[in-house]
């Protein structure tokens, strides 16, 4: 570390001078101003948001990979809308987002140059020749190694400012397709909530039938034993699909800041596995690996920590203290002369924060190849996934119709009177259950595809 020190007489410095350098210190210091938790804010914070405010702030939307979107609440709202106000709405991001302020405000400071200081001494001789004065010595040091060492302090406190604000970016990417995820899930959970209940219908229609025919004489124990079990097992299907729909809606509104009794009217894009383009999980990866948040996140943290090892490297050259001095003893002698100091590196030679710095900059590196590994195998896990669901539904779609045309065919013979209305029952229930396996699995791949646009961090542009 530099220092350079001017020394001067006590008497050189006029009182105006004194007064006006403290009154431009006095004015340039910041006051203080509480600002305690008021639970009138809270309660604020905790009431919905405004859907006009809502609207304003997402048509004004700034987000590298989201893409702001015009809102109406009057209508249904997709997957997609409903992500755009989770990004603007979401009490933790709203937290997350505070600290883009810390990181503005650490680079504000790392720009600033070191502040000069001021230092004065007095000395009262308390015995000895009366003749004898107070002796004094006064300087201004500034500390020239912080001044040199400002542009890698800074430069560092801009990578982690760009660190910060992708890891943020990727967080609200992250909250906003969980959001589309979900919206997704409550879709598909009503249609299947409401063929499911369709199904338990059907099943106690069939269970009145075979415990009339019971009661005839016309069936048997062991039948009615098993239509009663068909009918508690779709029952409880339907029971528990509406529970996963009330989650899905509990969980919906917690990610958006909303109350929890708000009732939000969702509507899924229909498609289905057959309108998806093919699965390249080898482009995929490449396209994630260039253009995902978390990943440029972390390489801006190797930028910064690569500015903190040349930092480091800087501070093991000698650090030199440079000065001048005036100043007058007890007898009124007046002097004035110079110092130079000198580090000498012979023991530690900051090697210990240099050791410190390369091995940070090793354990970055090698967190990054492990995210790159786990990206690359979640993008391929998820594009197996979905080519399976895809054959599965291909499998289902080829199915229902045939089941269709036999459920048409016994309800022709029912209104005949060729088929027992207790065998048309069988059929119908039957095909319901399938419509219902379909259903799922039309979920399962819309879920998938949300997780895949996730696990890649592009735009949504396919």
């Amino acid at each position: 570390m530099m220092r350079l020190g001017v020394g001067t007489g006590f008497r050189g410095i006029s009182g105006i001078a004194a007064a006006a350098v403290l009154f431009a210190f006095v004015a340039g210091c910041a006051a203080y101003h509480p600002d305690p938790l008021d639970r009138n804010r809270q309660d604020a914070a905790l009431a919905a948001p405004d859907p006009v405010m809502l609207a304003q702030e997402a048509a004004r939307l700034r987000h590298p990979r989201i893409p702001p979107m015009a809102l109406d609440f009057t209508k249904p709202l997709t997957g997609k809308e409903l992500a755009v106000i989770a990004v603007l709405a979401n009490p933790e991001l709203k937290a997350l987002r505070a600290g883009e302020g810390v990181a503005d405000a650490q680079v504000f400071r790392a720009g600033l140059l070191p502040d000069p200081r001021f230092s004065f001494g007095l000395d009262h001789p308390l015995n000895g020749t009366p003749d004898l004065v107070n002796a004094y010595n006064f300087g201004l040091d500034w500390d020239v190694t912080g001044a040199i060492l400002r542009g890698t302090e800074r430069r560092i406190a801009e990578r982690e400012r760009e660190k910060i604000r992708y890891d943020v970016a990727w967080r609200e990417w992250l909250e906003a397709n969980r959001v589309r995820l979900l919206a997704t899930r409550l879709a598909y959970l009503g249609k299947r909530e409401g063929v499911a209940r369709k199904a338990a219908e059907a099943a106690s229609r069939i269970l009145q039938i075979t415990r009339r025919n019971l009661e005839r004489g016309d069936a048997k124990i062991d039948e009615f034993g098993i239509r009663q079990v068909a009918y508690l097992d779709t029952e409880d299907r339907a029971l528990s699909l509406a529970r996963e729909l009330e989650r899905a809606r509990q969980e919906l509104n917690r990610r958006l800041g909303f109350p929890p009794d708000r009732r939000i009217r969702v509507v899924a894009a229909a498609r289905t596995p057959a309108d998806f383009p093919p699965i390249d999980a080898g482009s995929l990866f490449e396209e994630a690996r260039g253009g995902r948040l978390d990943l440029i996140a972390l390489r801006a943290g190797y930028a910064a920590q690569e500015e903190r090892l040349y930092g480091q490297v800087l501070r093991q050259y000698p650090a030199f203290t440079l000065g001048v001095s005036r100043g007058r003893d007890t007898s009124d002698i007046r002097t004035a002369g110079f110092t130079v100091g000198l580090d000498l590196p012979l023991w530690n030679r900051n090697r210990g924060g240099i050791a410190v710095a390369r091995a940070t900059r090793g354990k970055l590196s090698a967190e990054y190849a492990s995210r790159l590994h786990i990206v690359r195998a979640d993008i391929s896990m998820l594009a197996a996934d979905l080519e399976r669901i895809g054959r599965e539904c291909a499998v289902l779609t080829k199915e229902l119709p045939e089941l269709e045309r036999a459920e048409g065919t016994m309800r022709d013979a029912v209104a005949n009177g060729d088929v027992t209305l207790l065998a048309y029952e069988a059929v119908r229930s039957s095909l319901l259950d399938k419509r219902l396996s379909l259903l799922g699995l039309e979920q399962a791949a819309a879920e998938q595809r949300v997780a895949l646009e996730l696990a890649v961090g592009t735009p949504w542009n396919r």
